[in-house]
């Protein structure tokens, strides 16, 4: 049986090209959201987390507490859908899903960077330039094998 991941992001994208590359090696589940991803994480081995959530409807999209609303600020929807992988990912934390992410993420700041992994662990920060067969590798790692 292929250890299954839960791939959260607000498109396609990365479920497509993992499937197509890495499909014979693993399994992979999408989720659009926070709700998706709780629904899909029993019995996962891992999650593949996007950072950013820009097409993600607003109604969707968490706040540091976890919480979704119908209305929200322009501003405040924009802030949230920048960094929403990192929100998801807390409020699984904070319901107890303590399941290997990898974070798909740009970070400049290494203070922040470490920060986030101490926080949110287990976690590694992909950096956008890894090869999906480096990812791959992380994710062998990451889920004991």
């Amino acid at each position: 049986m292929k250890p299954r991941w839960i791939v959260c992001e607000d498109g396609d994208e990365y479920l497509t090209r993992f499937s197509r590359f890495l499909g014979d090696r693993f399994e992979f589940t999408p989720a659009s959201d926070l709700s998706g991803a709780l629904a899909a994480a029993p019995g996962a081995q891992g999650l593949l987390l996007d950072l950013d959530f820009r097409r993600t409807d607003p109604a969707r999209l968490v706040d540091e507490s976890g919480a979704a609303q119908a209305q929200r600020a322009a501003g405040e929807r924009a802030r949230l859908s920048e960094v929403q992988g990192i929100l998801i990912l807390r409020a699984l934390r904070s319901r107890g899903v303590r399941l290997p992410a990898l974070l798909c993420a740009d970070l400049d700041d290494a203070e922040r960077t470490a920060r986030l992994q101490s926080d949110l662990a287990p976690l590694e920060i992909v950096p956008g330039s890894e090869g999906v067969f480096a990812i791959a590798e992380r994710m062998r790692r990451a889920a004991g094998e």
